[in-house]
């Protein structure tokens, strides 16, 4: 044992520890006062890794050679890792008094061999709360037995350097907290300044220099109100001395820099206690002038925008684009409050006839964040619509990040409705509201150069009242006026909403008819026209009586512009003139596109035949081609003129039909057939069908069915004693519809046939298809039988598939025995014709007919 060692003793170590000495210093006298008290001991301390699990040599390393050293660096504890390894392992002392035979030093004989070791005594180094500072270890060159004194000596030791390491964490603990502290005051982006509780500044950080623009040495000693403005001196005093008693205080104040400029400070007052008592107070105060000055701008714009006449709505950049903001004015606008609006999308204001079109510019401009100026029709809350004027732009951040849309929104109602006005009084005649001769021209030229496209006619009809002048003369311009005005408004109840009506001038007027697929419906609405203004106008008292003439056009191939097409129209209007007026004339290219016909006289006299009920029905039979028996009859028109006599229906059946009055005249034969056969029915008790011929205006005419079936509830007459016979080309045309048509017809249990079958285009395909019973065969192929082959070939076959197909078949015509014969061979079901019977009124039918004998 050294000299100087015999002096030492704990005493002295306390005092080091006191002393805050380096733990490197109070290991090693801890060393040298335990190498002191045990003989030949050699002291080494190891500080263990709690992460790592490893114990490191850190006092006592000069006994030991560097390859000794450098073996136990990072040492593993572990049950049998040596002494040291052990100890703190087994957090107990262990004693290895012969390391020889030690089991806890087999992996360390070799070294400990070379480094002269023959006993270890190693004790763990815990603190009061468990915590594993390491190992205290005492080598020896010689197997060595530790006595109670030097195990208590060892455990002593040990407790020393533990304290020693306990209150230097500690205290690196207070000096950490203090540094933070300290950090945090210094560089604290807000001024922090410490004030003794009379208010004198003690200390300041640096941003106390950069906000107040006053250096540290100007500011220290001085009291806080040296650097507040007078008028908010009274209220920070306040606060300070609430914050001496304790409570925290938050305000905004006006302060003075150092160039006597006032700026905005956001202050908070805290106390500082130490032992519980208040010994000054902080203050922390942060620049907010910018902000102030932003508020102020803010509260004047808010204050412009809710005083601005157009509504102004603000809505997020969130999926649902909710309203954020709106305006007084848009309240107003829309007629909704604030508390109905915020949270919303805008599409509420949206309503039936708002344009699509519009909606998606809208949403495609929000989607790339661009501005738009739209105009929409929009809806207030009590449905009420109006003409919307909306500017809608994105707002971006200082980072030009869209945040919000901002919609301005004006109500512009009437000015559209002045500009409508205007553009309509351009384009619009003022008396009859229809459109002017320039706008009609416009139309007329943009459906004929587009008319190529489609499959349509383009018709043009040109409308002038008969003797209008000398009328106009009579009753005075105003009733003329209403006159013409009353005229307009029938036209327009008779000319769809597709096609254009124009008030040419005077008592002219011009119709475009775009969309007509036949040119048969051109003569029936001409008719119609006719009939509507023959009908008289009452104005003012005034019964008055009007008649029209009606040129017509079409768009034939030697038109070239569509100024002639309109040309043409007024020279046919003429035309009509010339014939006496109340009529309609179609403009011929040629002389042989229509054959002579004093139309003025036909078509008042077949009106006058309809009403004085000149027109009369026969009927020929249908007879069983098995048994000869009467099955049905085919009703057949005939007009017996009181003047001319007998009127044959090829005379004027083409004529009704171009002249629309055989819808009329069809109506009439269907109502008095099923009359007629009821009576005949009820008289014979029989069940007699009739067959009634269907013209092809009669047939796709809007309402036929609903007058189908009226008719038979007026006469009570059954349905399947009906029979409707219509041609091949009725059915072709248009071969769709006359589907739907027929399958209606037959639902209520009326009978379809097929008349002159064979003499149409399509006369085998379409069979298979619609919805009929049977097929009557056209007497051009009955003719010739049988001395015909080829007819006879045809008629066999349309027999034999006919009947594949469960269709009834009638041969038409016939006329004599070896016709008869030949149709009765190949099994055809009814016979008709001149053979068996003429047709005559129904006294004259008789039951049964000629029995054909094969």
């Amino acid at each position: 044992m050294s000299q100087t060692a015999s002096y030492l003793d704990t005493q002295s170590i306390f005092n080091l520890i006191g002393q805050h000495a380096d733990l490197t210093v109070i290991f090693h006298t801890v060393s040298e006062w335990l190498e002191a008290r045990i003989p030949d001991s050699m002291v080494s301390i190891m500080l263990y890794s709690e992460t790592e699990q490893t114990l490191n040599l850190i006092s006592g390393t000069g006994h030991f050679s560097n390859r000794y050293k450098e073996a136990i660096t990072n040492l593993k504890i572990g049950p049998n890792v040596g002494a040291c390894g052990a100890a703190a392992f087994h957090r107990k002392l262990v004693i290895c008094e012969n390391l020889a035979i030690d089991q806890n030093w087999e992996s360390f004989k070799q070294l400990i061999q070379e480094e002269n070791l023959n006993a270890c005594w190693s004790t763990p180094i815990i603190n009061g709360q468990g915590k594993l500072y390491g190992t205290f270890g005492t080598y020896y060159r010689s197997p060595k037995c530790p006595t109670d004194t030097h195990i208590k000596l060892i455990r002593h030791a040990a407790s020393l350097v533990a304290l020693s390491m306990d209150l230097h964490t500690e205290r690196q603990q207070k000096l950490a907290l203090n540094d933070k502290y300290r950090s945090f005051f210094t560089y604290h982006p807000d001024a922090i300044f410490e004030h003794d509780l009379e208010g004198i500044i003690i200390d300041g950080n640096l941003a106390s220099k950069y906000i107040t623009k006053f250096s540290h040495e100007q500011i220290m000693g001085l009291h806080f109100s040296k650097f507040i403005c007078a008028e908010s001196q009274s209220i920070a005093q306040t606060a300070f001395e609430q914050a001496i008693k304790g409570d925290g205080q938050h305000l905004e104040i006006q302060a003075l820099n150092s160039l006597g400029e006032c700026y905005w400070l956001d202050v908070t007052y805290l106390p500082i206690k130490q032992a519980q008592q208040v010994v000054g107070v902080f203050g922390i105060a942060r620049d907010i002038t910018y902000r102030r000055e932003t508020e102020e701008m803010l509260r004047l714009l808010k204050r412009s925008v809710d005083a601005n006449p157009h509504g102004i709505v603000l809505t997020s950049t969130s999926k649902n684009q909710a309203i954020e903001y709106v305006n007084p004015a848009f309240e107003s606008l829309t007629g909704y409050t604030k508390d109905e609006i915020i949270g919303k999308n805008c599409r509420f204001l949206q309503g039936p006839d708002t344009d699509p079109e519009t909606v998606n510019k809208i949403r495609s401009a929000i989607k790339e964040q661009q501005e738009i100026q739209v105009t929409l029709k929009n809806y207030r809350k009590d449905g009420s619509w109006f003409w919307n004027q909306l500017i809608l732009g994105p707002v971006f951040n200082d980072k030009n990040f869209c945040t919000h849309f901002i919609g301005i929104q004006q109500d512009v109602t009437q000015q559209r409705a002045n500009s409508e006005y205007i553009a309509r009084q351009q384009t619009h005649d003022n008396l009859t509201g229809l459109i002017n001769h320039h706008t009609f021209e416009e139309a007329l030229d943009v459906a004929f150069c587009i008319q190529h496209e489609s499959h349509q006619s383009l018709i043009v009809m040109y409308v002038d009242l008969d003797d209008f002048q000398p009328l106009n003369q009579s009753l005075g311009h105003v009733i003329g006026d209403q006159l013409l005005s009353a005229v307009a408004n029938r036209l327009r109840q008779v000319i769809q909403e597709e096609d254009v009506i124009s008030h040419f001038s005077g008592d002219e007027f011009a119709i475009l008819l775009n969309k007509c697929h036949d040119l048969k419906e051109v003569a029936v609405i001409a008719e119609q026209i006719l009939k509507s203004l023959s009908v008289p106008f009452d104005i003012e008292n005034h019964k008055i009586h009007i008649s029209a003439s009606i040129g017509i056009a079409d768009d034939d191939p030697q038109v070239e512009k569509s100024k002639q097409l309109l040309h043409h129209a007024i020279h046919a209007m003429s035309e009509a003139k010339k014939e006496g007026g109340n009529t309609w004339h179609w403009y011929a290219f040629n002389a042989t596109r229509t054959h002579k016909i004093d139309y003025v006289l036909m078509r008042h006299e077949l009106m006058v035949a309809l009403e004085e009920k000149q027109f009369r029905l026969v009927y020929q039979p249908v007879i069983d081609a098995d048994s000869g028996q009467l099955k049905s009859v085919e009703a057949l028109i005939r007009w017996q003129h009181p003047q001319r006599g007998l009127i044959s229906p090829a005379d004027f059946i083409p004529f009704a039909e171009r002249t629309g009055q055989i819808v009329v005249i069809g109506q009439w034969v269907l109502q008095q057939a099923c009359q007629d056969i009821v009576q005949w029915n009820k008289k014979h008790g029989a069940t007699l069908s009739v067959a009634v011929n269907l013209s092809p205006l009669q047939f796709r005419r809007t309402g036929f069915l609903h007058d189908l079936q009226k008719t038979l509830a007026d006469t009570q007459l059954p349905p399947e004693l009906l029979k409707i016979e219509v041609t091949e080309t009725m059915l072709i045309a248009g071969a769709d519809r006359s589907a739907e048509i027929l399958k209606a017809v037959r639902d209520l249990g009326v009978k379809v046939s097929v008349d002159d079958f064979g003499t149409g285009y399509s006369s085998l395909s379409y069979l298979r298809t619609l919805p009929i019973d049977e097929i009557k065969l056209d007497r051009s192929f009955i003719e010739h039988l049988p001395e015909n082959e080829k007819d006879g070939a045809i008629v066999a076959a349309i027999i034999v598939m006919a009947h594949k197909l469960g269709l009834n078949v009638v041969a038409e015509g016939i006329e004599n025995q070896a016709q008869a014969q030949f149709l009765r061979k190949y099994e055809c079901n009814y016979f008709q014709g001149y053979y068996f019977a003429r047709p005559a009124c129904l006294a004259e039918l008789k039951l049964n007919y000629k029995q054909v004998e094969l």
